[in-house]
């Protein structure tokens, strides 16, 4: 079973091409975390209402991320990377107009839809095109690029957001439609970028989800957007009530734990190439589980930051190698299904992110903000034990390059 990929358009610019592609997706995720939560109260919803609007963007991508990744398995990555970009921009088109919240809710309902493709496709096309000893770094910089866009959102979020509510979806949108032409031009793939032999979808998924380290993957991936949709609509009312921070203010915390994010994760996917990359994911986890205690009782907004910058650095020891490892895992099953991989990736992180919010609204309402940083760290400490005891690297890292060198000639 092998994917062809005889590709047309250079192994660099399809690397370009799907950093880009994420990129603005995580713009567009970025840019209503400082902006909808007061936009959304002003409205007059309730706290429930917030909750299941941010809820939405990952209730979609439950039901679509692993369709799209089987189905790119299958028919191959352009139409779904295409179809990505031209969702994203329908729905931050009409985000301006929605003055309700049925809308909004419809309009996050398609953004989550347009991630589901983007995402599904573009990672599993970096690992097709990248199948040596450096998908730890290509995929590094793909992620590097989603931590950049992830800076990028709450920036423009804020800094525009205090312009005019509409003008960051309008520019995000904007931006989409360029990249979706892009695409159309550039992004030229073989004919045969299928599989050569058709698995049936259940049975490609079925053999999937039973390696090891791919349910731990999923598992990392459910606490961890569990946690980001516990605070993004939390946060910013927490962050304007305590600190009176504006719209921009809250941009700037958030970028600030993506921008150390984004720095970091070329570097630690190049290490995890040669180190391996259980120790990068287990330390990672120990020292968030540290600083996650703090968080809540910084004292003033320097301190803040600088928790959130070093968050960011371990954030970064933790995500970065996850990918890799499920390649890695796959392959060793003699299974290339990148998209059905990037699929479980995606799959597991919206199951989280589907019930963070509504759970963060009932966990603070019954025992208080600080009570989900103490939560999220009992989740932390169950999952370095897991981490730590189940996960199997079978692959052989060399830390020596000079050994490296003599068992290639061997």
């Amino acid at each position: 079973m092998r994917l062809k990929m005889n590709s047309l358009t250079s192994a660099r610019e399809i690397l370009i091409i799907s950093s880009l592609s994420l990129f603005v997706d995580s713009i567009g995720y970025g840019i209503v975390v400082p902006i909808l939560p007061m936009y959304v109260l002003s409205l007059g919803a309730s706290d429930f209402d917030l909750g299941l609007i941010f809820a939405m963007f990952a209730i979609i991508q439950l039901f679509t991320t692993i369709p799209f990744g089987l189905l790119s398995d299958r028919y191959g990555r352009k139409p779904f990377m295409i179809l990505g970009m031209l969702l994203l921009a329908a729905s931050f088109s009409y985000f301006p107009f929605a003055q309700s919240v049925a809308a909004l809710i419809a309009c996050r309902a398609v953004q989550g839809l347009a991630a589901s493709a983007t995402w599904s496709s573009a990672l599993a096309l970096v690992a097709d095109t990248y199948s040596g000893t450096d998908k730890g770094e290509k995929l590094g910089i793909v992620n590097g690029a989603v931590g950049v866009g992830s800076i990028a959102g709450p920036l423009v979020g804020g800094v525009l957001g205090d312009v005019n509510f509409g003008l960051p979806f309008f520019v995000v949108g904007f931006v989409a439609i360029i990249i979706f032409f892009y695409m159309m031009i550039r992004l030229r793939l073989a004919k045969k970028e299928t599989m050569k032999v058709s698995i049936p979808f259940r049975e490609m998924l079925g053999r999937a989800i039973k390696i090891r380290n791919i349910l731990i993957i999923m598992l990392i991936h459910i606490m961890v957007a569990i946690f980001f949709g516990f605070i993004e609509p939390l946060m910013p009312p927490y962050l304007t009530g305590r600190f009176n921070m504006s719209r921009t203010e809250i941009g700037l915390f958030f970028g600030i734990a993506f921008l150390t994010f984004a720095l970091f994760q070329p570097i630690i996917g190049r290490l995890s190439d040669k180190f391996g990359r259980k120790i990068f994911i287990v330390n990672g986890l120990i020292a968030l589980c540290i600083i996650n205690l703090l968080i809540p009782y910084a004292s003033s907004v320097p301190l803040l930051f600088l928790l959130l910058g070093v968050a960011g650095i371990f954030w970064s020891f933790t995500f970065t190698p996850l990918m890799p490892l499920a390649v890695e895992s796959l392959k060793s099953e003699n299974m290339e299904t990148f998209g059905t991989a990037s699929g479980l990736f995606n799959l597991s992180y919206t199951i989280g992110y589907s019930v963070g919010p509504i759970l963060g609204v009932l966990i603070t309402s019954y025992f208080g903000f600080e009570s989900i940083f103490w939560v999220f760290s009992g989740m932390l400490v169950v999952m370095i034990i897991i981490t730590q005891t189940l996960i199997i690297e079978k692959r052989i890292f060399v830390k020596n390059r000079f050994l490296k060198n003599t068992l290639k000639r061997s």
